[in-house]
């Protein structure tokens, strides 16, 4: 008998990059989103996919005003991929494509896990002129499109002057009303599903506890919820009593 969590075990043994396209996340008890934990080596292959696909765009429209000439990474969701894209793009492109400067811009989407904001907040400035440019967008998750639509209208603005933008992420939501005509993405979950990335692990155990716990969850049970969703124990062991002491606050 294996000794790994179960979601974790659940990606070992779908190791292939197909299985992460179409992902389930976790259900636990007390709560109605679903949990999908990702492993550090699947946001790389993701990443790296995406990385491929921007290359080809970046072929179909060589020589126009449409190739991507600057990439931002909106923060703090997309500062992983983003820095992951650098790397690839930046270091594995072709000597005829143009190089992208890379900058970023601070959104504020969500509150926590299943609670968004009314309506997006900027902040952190633009840290790049992208006036006149093709412009791509990183985040790590296409939600709604609420916030993507509020970064492209944005970042087009007068203020701001983009020439067109188009988004790219490793996952959307079901129920993104983007198309996919505007955005460049890896993999699709349902609306349920809150994504873990290796970037919020302890952030949302911080905010995610207490919810639990508000629900009537003993410590134990909220460490078997971790457990269940795929957290090793290491990260339980070193963060969980910093969650816990929100609960007795």
């Amino acid at each position: 008998m294996s000794n790994l969590p179960m979601a974790v075990e659940q990606a070992a043994s779908y190791e292939e990059l197909e299985f992460w396209r179409n992902p389930t996340g976790v259900e636990v008890p007390r709560d109605r989103l679903r949990f999908l934990y990702i492993p550090d080596y699947a946001e790389h292959m993701m990443v790296s996919w995406l990385a491929k696909q921007i290359f080809e765009y970046q072929h179909t429209h060589a020589n126009t005003d449409k190739q991507i000439s600057k990439m931002i990474m909106i923060t703090m969701g997309a500062l992983l991929p983003g820095v992951l894209l650098q790397d690839y793009i930046q270091h594995g492109a072709a000597k005829d494509m143009p190089e992208i400067e890379f900058g970023t811009f601070g959104v504020k989407c969500y509150y926590g896990p299943g609670q968004p904001l009314e309506r997006p907040e900027i902040v952190q400035p633009l840290s790049i002129d992208i006036r006149g440019h093709t412009v791509a967008i990183v985040e790590d998750l296409i939600d709604l499109g609420m916030t993507a639509k509020f970064v492209q209208d944005t970042l087009t603005s007068p203020k701001y002057g983009a020439r067109e933008t188009i988004i790219i992420a490793p996952y959307r939501k079901s129920a993104s009303s983007i198309s996919a005509a505007e955005a460049i993405t890896f993999g699709t979950v349902p609306h349920d599903t809150w994504i873990i990335t290796p970037r919020e692990r302890v952030e949302t155990m911080i905010k995610r506890v207490p919810y639990w716990a508000g629900q009537g969850a003993s410590r134990q049970e909220c460490i078997d919820n971790l457990t269940k969703i795929g957290y090793h124990k290491y990260l339980i062991d070193e963060w969980f009593d910093a969650a816990w002491a929100r609960v007795e606050s």
